[in-house]
């Protein structure tokens, strides 16, 4: 299986014009940027903010030690850090997980793992995240029903957003599309899983005939690579012991946590000063499932409006725009200055940029 390397040149650039255009577009009806310039910052707002970039580093820091125990601890913590940032910033980029796994993969590889174990380990660990979902929803569903995905669309912040883009008032049907995106999630888990612990060698074979039905075979090849990344993660993953299972679940929900914390914790530091946590807690596992949906790279734009549309009626009047600015920068932009910091100036980064020449 041949891994190229996942970012060229032009494409970055055109990733980052995109992001930022789009992203400079919809900041500007959601902030007011003097407001932010001159911003009376209060203990509450420092501790919500302090608490955020906490939050921030235990997410991260659940990925990496997932990654180590992955790896069978052949990487180092700073390896398995590095790695970690750039597959945020692969996904970050681009839509989806599509640029973060090839990014992970590459790395893996020049990290000197063999191409069929990295390709087995990012895919346990897409499995795991998306376990997560699935595993999450019906006990959230069951105990706040259709309230998770309520939208505060009668708070002025929104209605003076409505009033610039009156378009973003059809986010509130976006709950209809997150159960299609549900049913497909999992689909996915149950293939993976059943491929993995069940019958790896007849999913495998499904898979691939799958990819040579007459529809399907542009994409035979992607097909083929799936297929075999499942067969490869089920003779990786089946001599692993029990406490092996325990760990790698509790890293994950300990980064999913950390990753449902952020925007939590910026409520929090902006709120009225009190709210309810669960409440909040369970509308961000919500806000993050609807950025599953097809969109813009990294959901720019359209996260902001749907932070104002969750949680303006929980922040102080006037303050959800500059609130949804400060998350979104210590969940997602974060991630792009880091990435060009690593990329520029780190050695994976010569690694994972290829020239024009070579693109094709």
């Amino acid at each position: 299986m041949k891994h190229n390397k996942p970012f060229s040149a032009k494409k970055l650039l055109f990733y980052f014009l995109i992001i930022f255009f789009i992203g400079y577009f919809f900041t500007k009806n959601t902030i007011d940027f003097s407001q932010l310039l001159s911003l009376q910052w209060t203990s509450l707002m420092l501790k919500g903010v302090a608490l955020s970039a906490f939050m921030l580093m235990l997410r991260d820091l659940g990925y990496v030690l997932r990654l180590q125990l992955l790896t069978d601890h052949k990487l180092s913590f700073r390896e398995s850090l590095k790695i970690i940032l750039l597959w945020e910033f692969g996904s970050a980029i681009t839509p989806g997980m599509i640029g973060g796994k090839a990014a992970a993969i590459f790395l893996l590889i020049k990290n000197k793992i063999s191409a069929a174990k990295a390709s087995s380990i990012v895919l346990m660990a897409i499995l795991l995240d998306e376990f997560v979902f699935i595993l999450i929803f019906p006990i959230f569903y069951f105990l706040y029903g259709r309230q998770m995905f309520q939208l505060g669309t009668q708070c002025p912040d929104w209605l003076a957003l409505k009033a610039k883009l009156p378009w973003v008032e059809n986010i509130r049907y976006l709950e209809y599309t997150v159960i299609l995106m549900l049913i497909f999630i999992l689909v996915f888990v149950m293939v993976v899983f059943i491929g993995i612990f069940i019958y790896p060698s007849w999913i495998r074979q499904l898979i691939k005939t799958l990819g040579r039905l007459p529809l399907l075979k542009k994409w035979r090849i992607g097909f083929d690579d799936f297929a075999n990344e499942i067969h490869h993660t089920s003779i990786h993953i089946r001599t692993k012991k029990t406490t092996f299972w325990i760990r790698l679940c509790l890293y994950t929900l300990m980064s999913w946590a950390g990753r449902y914390l952020v925007g939590v914790a910026i409520v929090y530091g902006f709120s009225t000063g009190s709210m309810d946590w669960l409440y909040v807690y369970v509308k961000q596992y919500a806000l993050w499932l609807m950025f599953y949906l097809p969109s813009t790279p990294g959901s720019s734009g359209i996260a902001e409006a749907l932070y104002m549309a969750f949680y303006c009626e929980s922040i102080t009047p006037g303050m959800s725009g500059t609130a949804a600015f400060i998350w979104r920068f210590m969940s997602y932009y974060v991630y792009l200055f880091i990435g060009v910091l690593v990329l520029s100036f780190g050695r994976n980064g010569d690694m994972l940029i290829r020239s024009d020449a070579n693109e094709n």
